[in-house]
């Protein structure tokens, strides 16, 4: 209780309350208490106490209220008792609280006489009352409630009031019965002023009988009236106590904390850009439904100028390193103009999801509702179309509210609009929707956009939008890069350390002159070619001996050394292994142990310990060559096959640039300029262009969501699915992060799961142990090794263990992991073993491992002083890991890197498999070295390193070399291996060539943002093929289909491309199958994009062509980067020139109308049988594909649109030249 409080009597009533002259007090210490609580009322429960509240004692207790039917009653005394109160009496109420919960508009009893409900006692009884009143987003009033008589009741309510999640508070009221204007409140200490809100103030008297005084409750304990949360110190006093009194009660570590309610008034914003809109953005709001306190208006966060009234998105949230984090919802938006309003009555339209309201010069015009939050999955009705205010003017968007307002200017006036809106909330995303003010236009009868003044219709928005959209997204990109700046000094730094090891570590000498590249791949050919006599012995190890080696007894004894043994040198095999025999006695197949193991019977000897064993030829082979001394010479080569193929000419060059570099095929326009240019050095002038392409990061991602599994799902979460950390790696790559800092932040997984940011790459959902997944992620992308089989028993062909996982998952967890036992191999597996198994189990289930780096034997790097350099918080295991994978002194890691950049550009790698090294050796180490000093030398950069790769010769030749199918002593890079087209890449090369952009819906299910994204993913409209994700849905339902994306993803997947990624795919399956060819003839998409529809380019270029031969020439530069062959003109051109002339269709065209729009399927509607008509017409619309030119007559046109797609079916559409 109270220090204040010295004086207490006892008086005797059920409760046995603390009293003294003229005040009854509940101080809810004692005890032994002599009432029995109705209800879950429970005691001893921590008050107000110090240092908060130094007034009261450190053990100080309370009472709490669980909000169902629970309260304290006391019984009144009978007549005249000191809880009655009648005419000229003056009361104050006072208690303290900590509110749990209440909802909006709720009001709950404190305390009050009266109105309990029992029998025998008027219903509206209430002689007096103390109560609070909900509000939105957690925010309380308090409340003074009587009757004075049948059916008359008087209400105040306080305009001021606090939030409940800030703790304590002190709450009273006094009032004079008979005195109408008598009321005084304080919360906090502090007076407060409000309103009588239901029948106004009075003189008349309260109702006054023996009914009882409850704490906590009214009207029979219904919830709704129940408190729901901690009361102490509750006093009545029969007196009305002044502000010098009350304030004494009230003493807190800070001061008080009441809110004063926002007088809604127009805002002044400072700064607004002339003939612009400012466009304000502050976060962190108390409440998404209703207009901020006074004191709880945030500062601003961000501004934007904007050409009107118009808003597609909230742009996008960055944390400090400039990674894709959250806006601190709820988020308030203002929008500021001085436009000039034209004379007239006319209508204001505003348009928003959420609470909005609209100002002009000061005056409210406008206002909607706060947003809808309750759904229901898949049970809501379809929404139905919402019809527009005009004939012409442009729909709201789905689940967007529409409001009207009106204006009458008397003149010309610059009036000063202001608008504001709230975006975001609980169970709310942070979107907006569409956003829009427009002004009635009463000569047209439409509207416009304020201040731009375009027309509210779709053939004026749509273009503007698209723009805006841009701007956006430059906007956003300048604060992600601001941002990512405040730590461009740790990252100099770390710059700084890799050149002095790169001075301190020279790079390999160049053996040659000319490009350093062409230099080391000419040197090797050159000393194969020197060293080999093709003799018949050279022909019988390398073409016998050598392949039994490799299949039967490398996996385990080539890198890996199982049992101390490698046998993939003679130096190694003779040296033998563990056992001390020698593996192999030149001249003595019967003293060689390896011969021995071959042909044992027992079963935990016999090598190679699986399958089948040798055969009989196979044996004989390896005896044969022991016998003859087992010579180990070097590969013989044929000259003719290592010459150098030719350089490609300047059209296949520029093609597969341009693939190689971004992606995308070449324009028409590009191809004649480019051919026409005699620069000698153009190549390197375009590469140099190429490389700068901002372009780039739509290609080069791909790559990494296989390497790092990112697997987002659009419904519900399945095995290892991620976040959307595809935006992080997008924002890296298109902001050319070096390579370390990108690694770095990817295991650091900062930002926002569900936004984008690198926290998505730490989610693997439905799976036992997340950071073992993602550990073999990591070390397979970047450290080329392979961990899959360790993550429930030791590697079989490997060195790595169930240790090395755990402890790399420790690392990325930040704590010791233990070993789930569902990731176990069975006991019985073991059970009946006729020999030791490959197969061993090395951790027991449950097992605790602590956070360790188990790869310093195969990167040469460890902890230490040097590696805490790289650091700035070394006890956090996450960034040492990734400071043990980026140091300059990890061998492994550039190599990996670099060899995977390699194998890009050259269709294989160094290192093959380019994801699992062990075991592998480079065919070109000192190529390899070279390549990876000029990548520490130049700050991480691989844009350096890519450079060096397509400037050289090696790059640029006829790509006819079998290099990935090659052992790597005899990989030459003669020539580059033919490659087809990615998935991605023959998609983006469709749309691009026929100029169409990728008609997809919104990758979503969730269109007004009642979801969170972490529940409900959103990854937007695509524009690239890398944008599509996993579209299968595991109902099986057409209502949660997308077909015009599913036209697309068809060809994604028949070309390799898959959107579920339960586990990292380092390299895709290239295997040629029916359904390639079948897709690209028959498929949607083909069918729809060699189509000459109406208005499109291909049918442009058709209508403006001025001969068939030249309209000819453009198709194959459009799809095919070159001019036709003389064979193809003579076989095209004929069909073309057919009808050329009269091709146009002379006299009125009409232009096909568009379908009429459908409603809109969601996941909150999907289950409704409508909600599968409405998609399978979408469905249908697909396969029709677009209507054709209503200009070109319909007989030439066929024969046209066979040569478009004729040339989508050519080998060269999806072979890099």
């Amino acid at each position: 209780m109270l220090n204040l409080f010295c004086i207490i009597l006892v008086i005797s009533i059920a409760f046995l309350p603390l009293a003294r002259a003229g005040e009854t007090l509940w101080s809810f210490d004692s005890p032994n208490h002599d009432f029995v609580p109705h209800g879950k009322v429970t005691t001893n429960e921590p008050g107000p106490r110090p240092p908060e509240f130094p007034d009261f004692e450190e053990n100080n207790t309370a009472i709490r209220l669980n909000g169902r039917n629970s309260r304290v009653m006391i019984a009144d005394p009978g007549e005249s008792s000191p809880f009655d109160f009648t005419t000229d009496d003056a009361i104050t109420m006072e208690a303290w609280v900590k509110v749990e919960a209440i909802k909006s508009d709720q009001n709950v009893y404190i305390i009050g006489k009266g109105r309990t409900g029992n029998p025998g006692f008027a219903a509206d009884n209430q002689n007096w009352s103390l109560r609070l009143v909900g509000g939105s987003g957690g925010f309380a009033k308090i409340s003074f409630l009587f009757a004075s008589g049948s059916g008359s009741w008087h209400r105040w309510v306080s305009s001021a009031g606090f939030l409940i999640e800030n703790g304590w508070h002190h709450v009273a009221i006094s009032y004079e019965f008979g005195q109408a204007d008598s009321l005084r409140a304080w919360i906090d200490g502090v007076a407060v002023d409000g309103d009588w809100d239901l029948n106004g103030a009075t003189d008349r008297g309260p109702m006054v009988d023996d009914d009882a005084v409850w704490i906590g409750s009214a009207l029979r304990g219904s919830p709704s009236n129940t408190f729901h949360g901690w009361i102490d110190e509750v006093a009545v006093h029969r007196k009305a106590l002044t502000d010098a009194q009350i304030a004494e009660r009230y003493r807190r570590e800070g001061g008080p904390q009441f809110m004063v309610p926002e007088v809604p008034k127009m805002p002044e914003l400072a700064e607004v850009p002339q003939n612009r809109v400012l466009v304000q953005f502050s976060e962190g709001l108390a409440a998404y439904d209703r207009w901020p306190n006074q004191s709880e208006l945030p500062e601003e966060t961000a501004r934007w100028a904007a050409d009107g009234f118009l808003l597609p998105r909230v742009p996008l949230q960055f944390d400090d390193w400039g990674i894709r984090s959250e806006w601190a919802s709820p988020l308030l938006i203002r929008f500021a103009a001085d436009v000039e309003l034209p004379p007239g009555q006319r209508r204001v339209l505003l348009r928003t999801r959420g609470l909005a309201r609209l100002w002009i010069d000061g005056e409210l015009v406008a206002e909607t509702k706060r947003a809808q939050t309750s759904a229901r999955d898949g049970e809501e009705l379809v929404t139905p179309l919402a019809e527009p205010p005009h004939p012409g003017v442009r729909v709201k968007s789905y689940r967007q509210q529409e409001v009207f307002g009106e204006i009458n200017p008397e003149s010309y006036r610059t009036a000063r609009i202001v608008l504001e809106l709230i975006v975001g909330g609980k169970g709310q995303r942070t979107e907006t929707g569409e956003v829009v003010v427009a002004l009635e236009n009463n000569a047209q009868y439409g509207f416009n956009v304020l201040q731009s003044g375009i027309a509210l219709s779709d053939a004026e928005c749509e273009p503007v939008l698209t723009a805006m959209e841009a701007e956006l997204a430059d906007f956003d990109k300048a604060n992600r890069r601001r941002a990512a700046a405040s730590r461009d000094k740790f990252w100099a730094y770390r710059r700084t350390i890799a050149k002095e090891w790169a001075e301190q570590n020279p790079a390999p000498e160049i053996p040659g002159v000319g490009h350093p590249v062409d230099a080391f791949l000419k040197a090797k050919i050159g000393t194969a070619i020197a060293g080999s006599s093709n003799s018949e012995d050279e022909s019988s190890f390398h073409n016998e001996v050598l392949p039994i080696l490799r299949e039967e007894c490398f996996r385990c004894h080539g890198e890996k050394k199982k049992g101390g043994l490698k046998l993939n040198s003679r130096e190694f095999a003779l040296a033998g292994g563990d056992s001390e025999f020698p593996t192999i006695v030149p001249g003595k197949s019967n003293e060689s142990e390896l011969m021995e193991r071959i042909r044992t019977d027992d079963i935990d000897l016999v090598m190679p310990p699986t399958g089948d064993g040798l055969s009989e030829k196979q044996i004989a082979v390896l005896e044969s060559w022991i016998r003859d001394g087992a010579l180990w010479p070097a590969p013989p080569v044929d000259p003719e096959k290592l010459t150098l193929a030719p350089r490609i000419n300047d059209a296949a060059f520029i093609r597969r640039i341009h693939l190689d570099l971004i992606g995308l095929p070449p324009t028409e326009a590009i191809v004649r300029t480019f051919l026409a240019d005699k620069d000698p050095g153009k190549r390197g002038k375009l590469i140099d262009r190429l490389l700068a392409d901002e372009r780039r990061a739509d290609h080069e991602i791909s790559e990494w969501l296989d390497l790092l599994a990112e697997n987002p799902m659009l419904i519900n979460q399945s095995l290892n699915s991620t976040g959307p950390f595809r935006f992080f790696l997008h924002d890296a790559l298109l902001d050319r992060k070096p390579l370390d800092r990108l690694i770095t932040e990817l295991i650091l997984m900062r930002g926002d799961v569900g936004r984008g940011g690198s926290a998505g790459f730490a989610l693997a959902a439905e799976n036992d142990a997340p950071f073992a997944e993602k550990g073999h992620i990591v070390a397979s992308a970047f450290l080329g090794i392979e961990l899959q089989c360790a993550r429930c028993h030791d590697s079989p062909y490997h060195s790595t263990t169930q240790q090395d996982l755990y402890s790399l998952a420790a690392m990325l967890a930040r704590k010791p992991v233990t070993v789930p036992s569902t990731s176990m191999v069975p006991a019985g597996f073991f059970e009946e073993k006729v020999r030791e198994s490959l197969i061993q189990v090395t951790l027991k289930p449950n097992t605790s491992i602590k956070p360790q780096w188990p790869f310093s034997n195969v990167t040469g790097i460890s902890h230490g002083k040097d590696l805490e350099r790289l650091m700035e918080n070394p006890s956090d295991s996450r960034e040492r890991l990734g400071a043990l994978i980026t140091s300059p002194e990890n061998r492994r890691f550039p190599r990996v890197i670099v060899n995977r950049l390699w194998k890009r550009m050259m269709g294989a790698g160094f290192v093959e498999p380019a994801h699992d090294w062990e075991g592998h050796e480079s065919s070109h180490p000192e190529l390899l070295d070279w390549l990876v000093h000029e990548l520490l030398s130049n700050g991480f950069d691989l844009t350096h390193v890519l450079r060096l790769i397509v400037t050289s010769d090696a790059y640029q030749r006829k790509a006819t070399g079998q290099n990935l199918a090659a052992g790597h002593e005899d990989r030459f890079f003669n020539a580059p291996d033919p490659r087809r087209l990615t998935a991605e890449q023959i998609v983006d090369s469709l749309h691009a060539s026929a100029g169409v952009a990728i008609d997809s819906e919104e990758l979503t299910f969730v269109y007004d943002g009642r979801r969170p994204l972490e529940k409900r993913q959103t990854v937007g409209v695509p524009k690239r093929a890398w944008n599509f994700v996993n579209l299968n849905n595991e109902r099986d339902r057409p209502s949660l289909a997308l077909p015009r994306a599913q036209a697309v993803a068809d060809v994604l997947q028949a070309f390799g491309w898959t959107g579920s990624r339960q586990k990292p795919i380092p390299h895709r399956n290239q295997d040629p199958h029916v359904l390639q060819p079948g897709i690209l003839a028959n498929g949607t998409l083909t069918q729809n994009l060699s189509r000459a529809a109406a208005g499109s380019q291909i049918a442009q270029q058709a209508v403006n062509a001025e001969s068939a031969h030249q309209l000819l020439d453009s198709i194959f530069l459009r799809f095919l980067g070159r001019m036709p062959t003389e064979g193809e003109l003579a076989e095209f051109l004929p069909a073309l020139e057919t009808g050329f002339e009269t091709r146009l269709v002379q006299g009125e065209i009409h232009w096909p109308q568009p379908d009429d729009p459908l409603p809109q399927v969601t996941w909150f509607n999907h289950g409704v049988s409508e909600s599968n008509t409405i998609q399978l017409e979408h469905e249908k619309r697909v396969r029709r594909g677009p209507p054709v030119d209503p200009r070109l007559e319909p007989s030439w046109r066929v024969v046209y649109e066979d040569l478009v797609w004729s040339l989508i079916n050519h080998r060269e559409f999806v072979w890099i030249p």
